[in-house]
């Protein structure tokens, strides 16, 4: 499984691409929307982990702008935010988020996260 992580922090990114390599996953990494979006155009991710706060284009545009994408429209994408405020989660989920994680969080629920999402009926 591919997964894409767009995060601007360099050690968050890191750390995922890290964990997520472990649980088997093959990662790429982006730090900035418009880098994970150019990323997404070249190759069709399983899955994409997209941090809200962004520079430039925020993680909530750039969610929808992916969703536009040919063969996104199913992809899950996976908000991940320090913002735990339900203004700023239901606007993840209008722009198409199929889940959204607080920071701080352990890498065991992130992956259960995962495994939920990649476990829905598209997948199958």
């Amino acid at each position: 499984m591919d997964v894409l992580v767009i995060d601007d922090e360099s050690s968050v990114g890191t750390l995922l691409r890290f964990n997520l390599r472990q649980g088997g996953f093959d990662v790429d990494t982006a730090a900035s929307a418009a880098e994970g979006y150019a990323k997404a155009q070249a190759k069709t991710f399983d899955l994409i982990i997209l941090d809200v706060a962004l520079p430039g284009i925020d993680g909530i545009e750039a969610c929808s702008m992916l969703k536009n994408l040919e063969n996104y429209e199913e992809i899950p994408v996976i908000m991940i935010s320090s913002r735990s405020d339900s203004v700023t989660i239901e606007q993840a989920r209008r722009a198409g988020a199929a889940d959204y994680l607080v920071k701080p969080f352990t890498f065991q629920e992130l992956l259960n996260r995962i495994e939920d999402q990649l476990s829905r009926p598209y997948f199958v």
